[in-house]
């Protein structure tokens, strides 16, 4: 496959788009946990039957603020379960406490196990998070927290057509995160291709989740390089060079394409809002949303 001309080098972690994008994935498709931990970690988990998106604000003191990325309770094969989505790019001692507290709290308040399942681009972020994530003093800690982790390390990085067609958005969260790695462009063409199969509005929504989860610098432009290569009747609409302002119109109508497909409604003053919106980035984090709010306040949340 032939490799674009790129000088930047690879981005650290541009926040907000490429984080959301790790966790929302679960939201548009909450049988991914499943197959995830089967297919990296050959971890036999039940199949997920339903699923709730909960609220991810875990504050019990208002001056503390608690917030998990993505929870889910599902519904399984096995009974009920919740299902704690976090990204993470550096390793930080900090975020154990954290991790401990969403489990005991989630525990707590629902009465069900919770599995935590670790997502980075970063090889020694993988490494961190397997070992021994430890409370209390190092010569008898009080608790333990054991997330499943899944990393470039781990991740296959799906080069074959095929195998991509068989499971897009595994597919896409594969790539995603491989977003880091010299290798990536590799499984972009493969994708590119294996999107190109689905549904039209279905196959714009992945493009440009997957487009906003790779973040900004060459690892994004090479998507677009390729991108422009093939056959999809409307990409361009999006990225054609020179067109900043079309681009963002189109994101915003895609926007509210998500709700009226879903026949919610939405009034005129959000429905201005999403449409005079100028900012690209804040666009796309709205599109990432769309599929699964409920209403468009569902969109504006910090």
């Amino acid at each position: 496959m032939p490799r674009f001309a790129c000088t930047d080098s690879y981005p650290q972690f541009m926040a907000k788009i490429p984080h959301e994008a790790l966790h929302r994935i679960f939201r548009d498709e909450p049988g991914l946990f499943t197959r995830t931990l089967r297919r990296v970690l050959a971890v036999d988990f039940p199949e997920v039957e339903e699923v709730d998106v909960l609220d991810t604000d875990l504050t019990t003191i208002e001056a503390l603020e608690r917030r998990v990325d993505t929870v889910l309770k599902a519904e399984t094969a096995a009974g009920g379960r919740l299902l704690v989505i976090e990204p993470q790019t550096e390793p930080s001692d900090e975020k154990i406490p954290g991790w401990a507290y969403y489990l005991s709290y989630l525990e707590s308040k629902y009465a069900i196990p919770a599995s935590l399942l670790v997502l980075t681009p970063k090889r020694s972020t993988a490494d961190w998070a397997r070992r021994s994530l430890a409370l209390g003093p190092p010569e008898r800690p009080s608790l333990r927290v054991f997330p499943h982790v899944a990393g470039p390390d781990n991740m296959p990085l799906i080069t074959d057509p095929a195998e991509a067609a068989e499971d897009v958005v595994f597919a896409v969260l594969a790539l995603l995160t491989h977003r880091l790695d010299a290798d990536v462009e590799k499984a972009m063409r493969p994708l590119v291709g294996a999107i190109e199969t689905l549904e039209p509005e279905t196959a714009r929504y992945w493009f440009e989740f997957t487009e906003g989860g790779l973040g900004e610098g060459c690892t994004r432009q090479n998507w677009r390089n390729i991108m422009k290569t093939m056959s999809y009747g409307y990409v361009s609409e999006f990225r054609r060079e020179g067109r900043a302002e079309g681009r963002v119109e189109g994101l915003a109508k895609a926007v509210l394409a998500f709700f009226e497909d879903r026949g919610i409604d939405i009034d005129r003053a959000d429905r201005e809002r999403i449409m005079n919106c100028d900012d690209e980035d804040l666009l796309m984090r709205w599109l990432l949303r769309a599929p699964s709010a409920s209403s468009a306040a569902g969109l504006f949340v910090d």
